[in-house]
C-alpha cells in the first residue's frame, strides 16, 4: 500500500507566521499529524495486525472455535466442507412454508455437529437490500436463513461465486454483514479489492487456518475494485502472491475457487493446472465448487485436490445435481492426515442426507492424464 501524499498537507500550511510560538505550534502539529499517519500505515502493513484493526478492510476479527476452559487439548481437529448451499427461490419457499430455517440441514445435524469447524460456498447473499440485476438466474436469501446457517454449525462461508453480486453491491455488503454478526466469517468478497483479497483467520482450538476464495465465472462487473465492492477475481498471478501472503499467518491454507463448467464431470486442463501451482504456492487444501456435481478429488506433493464438491442444499431440477460429497479433513500436529469423501444426497424437501451405505453413484475417480497425443487426437 502506498504511503499517503504528503502535497494536501503543504497546500493546507499556514504562511510563515510572524509570531515564534505560531509557528512552533504549527511544526508540532505537522509532526503530530504525519506521526499518526506513519503508525497507521505501519498497522495496516503488519501482518500480525488483526482485521479488525485494519479499517480499509472492515474485516471481522478471526473466528474461535474453542473447547470449554479447562478441557483437555485435542490432538485431532474435524474440518468439514460441503458444497454448494442456496437459500432462496425454492429452498426458502419450503422453509418459510414449514416456518423452519434450519430445514435443509436437519437431517445431517449430528455429522456437521461432530466437527469442530464447517464450510460451505453460499451461493446467495443474505439481505433484504439491492436491487435485482436480473442475472439469468439471481438469488437473494432471506435474512431469516441466518438462523439456519447459525444453526448448522457454520464457521466460514465464500461469497466468491457468480451470485453473491445477484441483487448488487449493496445486498453483497449487507450479507458480509449479518454475516459476520452471526459469527459466520465470509470470505471472498468486501467493500474493496484488498478486503476481497484478505484471507479470513480462523482460529480451530489453537489451531490456525487461513482461507482464501475466488471466482472465475460471469458477471465480471462483480469484480471488486480499489474503492469498489465485490468479489475475489480469479486471478493466477493475484491468487499465488495472496497464498504466499497467507502462508506465514497460519498453520493451513485453504483456497476455495468458484471455477469450472456446469455440469462438468471433470475439470479442464487450466484448472488442473492452476490447482498445482497453487499447491506448489504453498496452499494445503484446493475445494472447488461452482459445477454443482461431483468431480474428481486429485492428491497432488502430500496435497489434496477437490475440484468440485457438487451441491448440497439447492433446488435444481437435473437429477445429477441432487447428489454431492463433504470433504471431512483431520488435522493432526497442524497437518492435514486424512481427507474422506463422505457422500450426500438432496431430497425433494431440499435437504442435504447422508447416501445410504450403498452408494448409488460411484466414488469420484482422480484426473486423468491423458498424454499429448492422446488429447490431439480426442480433439479432432
Amino acid at each position: 500500500m502506498r504511503t499517503p501524499r504528503s502535497l494536501p498537507l503543504q497546500e493546507a500550511a499556514a504562511p510563515t507566521s510572524l509570531n515564534p510560538r505560531m509557528n512552533d505550534l504549527n511544526r508540532r502539529l505537522r509532526m503530530g499529524f504525519l506521526a499518526a499517519m506513519a503508525l497507521a500505515g505501519w498497522c495496516v502493513l503488519n501482518p500480525l495486525t488483526s482485521p479488525q484493526e485494519v479499517s480499509p478492510w472492515q474485516a471481522a476479527p478471526p473466528v474461535a472455535t474453542s473447547s470449554p476452559a479447562g478441557a483437555p487439548e485435542k490432538r485431532e481437529r474435524t474440518l468439514l466442507f460441503v458444497g454448494d448451499v442456496m437459500l432462496a427461490r425454492g429452498v426458502y419457499a419450503r422453509m418459510e412454508t414449514q416456518d423452519d430455517w434450519a430445514l435443509p440441514f436437519e437431517k445431517i445435524a449430528d455429522t456437521l455437529r461432530n466437527a469442530d469447524l464447517r464450510f460451505c460456498n453460499l451461493e446467495c447473499p443474505v439481505s433484504d437490500r439491492g436491487h435485482n440485476l436480473h442475472h439469468l438466474y439471481s438469488f437473494r436469501a432471506d435474512p431469516l436463513a441466518l438462523e439456519g446457517l447459525k444453526a448448522a454449525g457454520f464457521n466460514v462461508v465464500s461469497q466468491a461465486n457468480n451470485h453473491a453480486y445477484d441483487w448488487g453491491p449493496e445486498a453483497l455488503l449487507d450479507s458480509l454483514e449479518r454475516l459476520r454478526a452471526a459469527g459466520i466469517r465470509p470470505v471472498g468478497a468486501g467493500q474493496n479489492d484488498m478486503a476481497a483479497h484478505y484471507p479470513a483467520l480462523v482460529n480451530v482450538d489453537g489451531l490456525r487456518v487461513a482461507f482464501l476464495a475466488y471466482v472465475e465465472i460471469d458477471p465480471k462487473e462483480a469484480m471488486a475494485g480499489v474503492d469498489r465492492p465485490g468479489v475475489a477475481w480469479l486471478e493466477p498471478a493475484r491468487v499465488l502472491a495472496d497464498i504466499r501472503f497467507a502462508r506465514p499467518l497460519a498453520d493451513l491454507v485453504i483456497v476455495c475457487p468458484h471455477w469450472g463448467v456446469e455440469y462438468a464431470l471433470k475439470p479442464t486442463r487450466n484448472q488442473v493446472e492452476l490447482a498445482h501451482q497453487m499447491i506448489d504456492a504453498g496452499a494445503d487444501l484446493i475445494v472447488g465448487s461452482h459445477p454443482h456435481v461431483v468431480q474428481a478429488l486429485e492428491p497432488y506433493h502430500d496435497r489434496w485436490i477437490a475440484y468440485s464438491l457438487g451441491n448440497f442444499v439447492f433446488d435444481q431440477k437435473n437429477s445429477a445435481t441432487h447428489r454431492g460429497l463433504m470433504l471431512k479433513v483431520a488435522v493432526r500436529d497442524k497437518q492435514i492426515a486424512d481427507v474422506t469423501p463422505v457422500p450426500i444426497n438432496i431430497n425433494s424437501s431440499f435437504q442435504a442426507v447422508l447416501t445410504p451405505a450403498q452408494p448409488a453413484t460411484p466414488e469420484p475417480t482422480l484426473v486423468e492424464r491423458k498424454s499429448a497425443a492422446a488429447h490431439a487426437q480426442s480433439a479432432r
